[in-house]
């Protein structure tokens, strides 16, 4: 699959830069909105079947995830199964605009309620640390730098994080760019799992 996408600026200030990725991230949205629903479940499978090999070697972390929205890969088939065997799961929560996230436990009983822009959170659970927290990619480069939707949440939580936990960016193979000219603060992932298989980025 090839994506029609912006040409990237010529000019290297920031402003351009900038206004290329929110066109991208637009023309990357629309892409995956479109999706019917056969690719987007075929797709899909390949993904949670890399991702299930990963954690695998990951039996007893604590996985910090997401709650799908935007037609994202859903993530909680492998999420429960990993609970089942004895792993453990966490949600974000966004306390306020421009704060870090902060991730509370999560199983299939938890309760939920609509937190941050509506996105569901989990409801009176314990606050916890996570070994590995998953990134959606809306967009991404070889070099694990994510483009996400715009708001710094990932990049922010991250740089609060200590000890930082290994990140995986998840997504689709056909939004891989070859450059997202990454803001200086943002921070790439350390693995790349698409329909296409899984990579460490180095």
């Amino acid at each position: 699959m090839i994506l029609d996408l912006p040409a990237a600026p010529v000019s290297g200030d920031a402003t351009s830069q900038s206004e290329w990725r929110n066109a991208v991230r637009r023309a990357l949205l629309g892409w995956r909105a479109g999706l019917d629903a056969a690719t987007h479940h075929h797709l899909s499978g390949k993904i949670l079947d890399h991702f299930t090999r990963f954690l695998a070697d990951h039996p007893k972390a604590t996985v910090g995830f997401y709650w799908p929205i935007q037609n994202e890969i859903d993530v909680r088939p492998v999420i429960e199964a990993h609970i089942a065997s004895g792993g453990r799961a966490a949600l974000p929560v966004v306390p306020g605009k421009d704060q870090p996230m902060v991730f509370h436990a999560w199983t299939p009983d938890t309760e939920m309620v609509p937190g941050f822009a509506r996105i569901p959170e989990p409801k009176g659970t314990e606050l916890v640390a996570v070994d590995i927290l998953l990134a959606p990619l809306v967009g991404f480069d070889g070099q694990g730098y994510r483009l996400g939707y715009g708001g710094g949440f990932f990049d922010r939580t991250l740089a609060a994080c200590e000890p930082k936990p290994l990140v995986i960016g998840i997504g689709f193979e056909a939004t891989r760019l070859k450059d997202i000219l990454p803001h200086q603060y943002d921070v790439p992932v350390d693995v790349l799992i698409t329909d296409q298989g899984m990579t460490k980025v180095a």
